[in-house]
């Protein structure tokens, strides 16, 4: 039940773009909408799919039910097919002309018809051979030449009908073809494991290990959500410029591009008020990209004259697993005199010539303005007091985000969620100034199967804590240590935590406090290393998340304009380098249809409502400033 209710926890995440203006007139933001992917499950139906898996079921019941329980969590609209081999054509253990043809798209890439496809997954028996070259080559008709493509492969052994299908696989891949290939091994022997973990690498995929059918429905669930749906870019679309003087102009708010790999540096110029300070950043998550190594990403802020303001490199390395986000992110403070402190900036991006080919990115770039009476805010915490969340409450199943612009806003109290090796998963959660959060992991979660480790097998999780900047914390000291690695013997515990935010905060040099200086969404990012293809740790795991947050809203400072959350989420930034309206059109907000405007009519009511409304909203406003300001006054 718990697998099921994650995956339907995942159908029903909703892919959010920027934040939109609170002005009814401003423009709207646009969303750079990526076009939809496409998943093809195959299924090996060999005989040996008739064995037994230690949990009693026959290995080809195991898979139904596991392909099963996926397809009704899926949403209606997925774009999800079908194909098995070895399901009709006994060639008595021998790879017979026909045996080895044996393969067919049981449901074709469409919106899904669950009712169909979950009656044609009951009908399905083991029977032939293991074609699987052939088998992945008719699925390269069935996903066409448009979009994200992604197979992901069940076997439990290895081809029978040519002596090694990876050739045929990295031929196709190395032709150009966009094509992800997952594979999961259902018991399989070391020369199997080896194939399949060849075929996921030429695939630029993963390779997992399912032991029993509860390991197998875990992968799959995972496998075909991460699929369905990849690192997410939302905003403005937007082209850096090769100079500085065509770079286009960027104001607070949320843009996408693109970079690929090496090449010179590209620019961005913002325009930023005097005294304001700005937050810059550039989140990617690297493509897999085979035999690289290395992967970097380099973000440098300039004044207008050249003279560095800023800057940050952030990098992967491919055995850490390079799917990872990587964020670029830097602080340019307005208190001073000099140009980086007062003028518009320039901003230059360069990716590292390693990386696999062209990467979405989201820049985010958010202006907070000067704050009057700063001396009366609370003083910088000396240093972060380490918090972890307590177990109270029944666990509720979660699928994490893929990155920050689909986090999954996270409640207070306790989560399951399903990790697989190489994962990194992201979650949100609200705070305002006064208030602190802790994130604490158990790993496995109390009451799941604890597998079996072998040797020096461990799965090694990792938290990170991110300000609405995107700025993370260092955790490297705290305890409980925010990396944790289980090795089979017993449960451990992680832990990631925001101190208490406070605007002084960013007057110290401590890693650990002074990203907790502003309000807003902060993020919490699980983080599993990838597994050899023959660790018995490369198995997906149940965790429990615990989440607090201590503490109530006070000592708002009083900025000289929007707060740097609201600056990164208005809509200005639809225009970025001109103030029309990315259709060109009146942004003038419209009165609603049914509204009839004329004087003798209806229409006055639900004018004469939204001017009461914004009356009290007005009245609510002053009454949070004078509050504000009370409590500012008796923390001096």
């Amino acid at each position: 039940m718990r697998i099921l209710a994650a995956l339907i926890t995942a159908a029903t995440v909703t892919l959010t773009g920027a934040a939109q203006s609170a002005s009814p007139a401003a423009a709207t933001t646009s969303v750079d909408e990526p076009v939809p992917g496409k998943l093809l499950l195959m299924l090996d139906a060999s005989g040996s799919m008739k064995a037994q898996d230690p949990s009693g079921l026959t290995k080809i019941n195991a898979a139904k039910k596991a392909l099963t329980g996926l397809v009704d969590a899926l949403p209606d609209t997925a774009q999800v097919g079908l194909r098995v081999y070895g399901a009709t054509v006994d060639g008595k253990g021998k790879p017979t002309t026909a045996a080895c043809a044996d393969t067919q798209l049981i449901h074709p890439i469409e919106a899904l018809d669950k009712p169909t496809l979950t009656s044609t997954i009951k009908d399905i028996k083991a029977l032939g051979e293991t074609p699987i070259a052939h088998s992945l080559k008719e699925a390269l008709n069935d996903l066409g030449t448009e979009g994200k493509r992604n197979i992901v492969l069940v076997s439990d052994g290895e081809e029978s009908c040519v002596p090694d299908p990876c050739p045929t696989i990295k031929k196709l891949t190395t032709a150009g073809v966009d094509l992800q290939i997952d594979t999961v091994g259902f018991g399989v022997d070391a020369k199997a494991r080896k194939q399949l973990q060849c075929l996921a690498d030429a695939g630029k995929g993963s390779y997992y290990d399912a032991q029993d059918a509860s390991q197998l429905a875990n992968s799959l669930s995972k496998l075909g959500q991460r699929a369905l749906r990849p690192f997410t870019t939302t905003g403005t679309p937007v082209t850096a410029a090769p100079s500085a003087e065509t770079g286009p102009v960027l104001k607070a708010g949320q843009y996408t591009d693109t970079f690929a790999p090496g090449g010179p540096a590209r620019f961005y110029r913002i325009e930023r008020a005097p005294g304001s300070t700005v937050r810059m950043s550039v989140s990617m998550r690297p493509p897999k990209p085979g035999d690289t190594w290395l992967e970097e990403m380099e973000l440098k802020v300039t004044d207008e004259q050249g003279a560095l303001c800023a800057s940050d490199l952030d990098n992967r390395f491919n055995p850490e697993g390079l799917l990872q986000v990587m964020v670029a992110r830097v602080v340019v403070d307005g208190d001073g005199d000099d140009p980086c402190q007062t003028g518009s900036l320039i901003a230059s991006v360069v990716r590292g010539k390693n990386g696999a080919p062209d990467a979405p990115v989201e820049v985010l770039v958010m202006e907070e303005p000067p704050v009057s009476e700063v001396d009366s805010l609370p003083a910088a915490l000396g240093e972060a007091q380490s918090i972890t969340a307590p177990a109270t409450g029944k666990a509720q199943p979660i699928v994490g985000g893929g990155g920050f612009s689909d986090a999954v806003t996270i409640t207070e109290g306790m989560h399951t969620e399903v990790v697989l090796p190489g994962e990194q998963l992201f979650y949100k959660i609200r705070l305002e100034h006064g208030q602190r959060a802790a994130f604490t992991l158990d790993a496995p979660a109390p009451g799941t199967a604890t597998p079996e480790f072998h040797g020096t097998d461990a799965a090694m999780f990792d938290i990170v804590s991110w300000n609405p900047a995107r700025e993370p914390f260092n955790h490297s000291s705290a305890e409980p240590s925010s990396r944790e690695a289980f090795n089979g013997d017993g449960p451990v515990v992680a832990n990631a935590f925001v101190p208490e935010v406070r605007y002084r905060n960013r007057e110290g040099d401590d890693l650990d406090v002074a990203p907790a200086s502003i309000a807003g969404y902060y993020y919490f990012s699980l983080g599993r290393d990838v597994e050899a293809a023959d660790s018995t740790a490369n198995v997906p795991l149940t965790v429990r998340i615990r989440v607090a947050v201590d503490g109530e809203p006070t000592a708002e400072p009083a900025y000289a304009g929007p707060s740097p959350d609201a600056s990164a989420s208005s809509s200005d930034s639809a225009s970025p380098s001109t103030s029309a309206s990315p259709s060109g059109s009146d942004t003038t907000a419209a009165a609603p249809d049914d509204v009839a405007t004329d004087d003798g009519g209806s229409g006055w009511l639900p004018w004469a409502v939204l001017g009461l409304v914004a009356v009290l909203g007005a009245l609510g406003a002053a009454i949070r400033i004078i509050q504000v300001r009370q409590r500012s006054q008796a923390n001096t």
